[in-house]
């Protein structure tokens, strides 16, 4: 009673005041409170089992598993098994990464699914639920960018931006059902289902938790043990590629418009991977040269279908671990084709490089 005698006195009190400013008195006996009351106490009992329901989606074992069922209903699953069991070993691998600082992980583990759209995606909703396209692969088939992107949606999972951003949505969606009074449970839980499939792709991700993903994604990575430099050489290849695959490249983390740019979000990354470094290796402004203590090491060619420009941060990623470990104080080496610092492999030659004995003895007198 307290609760419909609350919500009567506001409507009246607005009606009231919206009728001295503008509305002849005849209007206000039109109205009837019957209805209008009864719809603010159901719409207000609809957001409260609403947010119950997402609870149990988002916090239960029953709910995370119902949920991850009708995502692979409605998005399908891929036959490819090859790409099925590599997605399986990185999302392993980037668990135990997650879970050396943050044990949590562990009480709900991310469900995955790889699904046979040909677009350049991957989605983290509720529950720790992933989905993954197999067109990821087709961008690229760097495990460790691969890895950079599914850390992304990690991080967003881990610091509850998917709920957050969902649970807008889902109220903005249900606001039309909530004229019409009170849902019953089974047809709200059926809606708000429906509406969490649905919206999965859309979730209202803001700037700051966007680069928040981008800063976990090289923490994680990093300490799975990825090259630290997927995350920049990522953001090269898609700004490299975009003009060919734009219409392909889909969902929040490759073209929201109100997010960082492909280049800000590579500028960042370098930027961490001349920190991780202490300052010592850098990128020469406006080229593809890797420095090590402000003097030139390489420019390197191009391998395969990566280019210098994306190829320069593997080879910073390397030189930047080897330094974060302390293996800079050891001697460079060969080792075949591989120049190595320490325990840690820096860069294999490919034809267009320098020799690897060449840039070995480089190394040795600039580090």
């Amino acid at each position: 009673m307290k609760q419909r005698h609350k919500a009567k006195l506001m409507i009246i009190s607005l009606i009231l005041s919206l009728g001295a400013m503008a509305a002849p008195a005849a209007t206000v006996e039109a109205v009837n409170w019957g209805s209008i009351i009864g719809s603010v106490v159901g719409g207000a009992a609809v957001y409260k089992q609403t947010d119950a329901y997402m609870k149990h989606v988002d916090g239960t074992e029953e709910g995370r598993r119902e949920y991850f069922a009708k995502l692979k209903q409605e998005y399908g699953v891929s036959d490819d098994v090859y790409h099925t069991n590599l997605l399986g070993g990185i999302i392993s691998r980037l668990t135990d990464g997650i879970g050396a600082s943050d044990s949590s992980i562990y009480n709900k583990p991310f469900l995955y699914f790889l699904n046979p759209d040909t677009s350049f995606n991957a989605f983290c909703g509720l529950g720790h639920v992933m989905g993954v396209n197999q067109g990821i692969f087709s961008l690229s088939e760097n495990i460790d960018e691969v890895a950079v992107v599914l850390a992304h949606e990690m991080g967003h999972g881990m610091k509850n931006h998917v709920y957050n951003g969902t649970k807008k949505k889902l109220n903005t969606m249900i606001a039309a059902s909530v004229a019409a009074g009170a849902m019953g449970d089974t047809a709200l839980a059926n809606m708000a289902m429906n509406a969490l499939v649905g919206q999965v792709n859309n979730v209202q991700i803001t700037k700051k938790q966007e680069w928040e993903a981008d800063n976990l994604a090289f923490d994680y990575t990093y300490a799975a043990g990825y090259n630290p430099g997927a995350g920049a050489a990522l953001w090269q290849r898609i700004f490299e590629r975009e003009g060919d695959y734009k219409h392909n490249l889909v969902g929040e983390i490759f073209s929201p418009n109100d997010h960082p740019s492909h280049e800000e979000r590579r500028d960042n990354y370098e930027k961490k991977l001349e920190k991780l470094s202490g300052g010592a290796v850098t990128i020469k402004k406006k080229t593809n040269t890797v420095q090590v203590n402000g003097k030139d090491f390489v420019t390197p060619a191009p391998a395969g279908d990566m280019s210098s420009a994306e190829r320069k941060y593997f080879i910073q990623g390397n030189l930047a671990a080897a330094y974060a470990h302390g293996q800079h104080k050891s001697q460079a080496y060969v080792s075949g084709n591989t120049v190595m610092l320490g325990n840690q492999a820096i860069m294999t030659c490919v034809d267009g490089d320098p020799s690897p004995s060449a840039l070995a003895a480089l190394l040795n007198k600039i580090k």
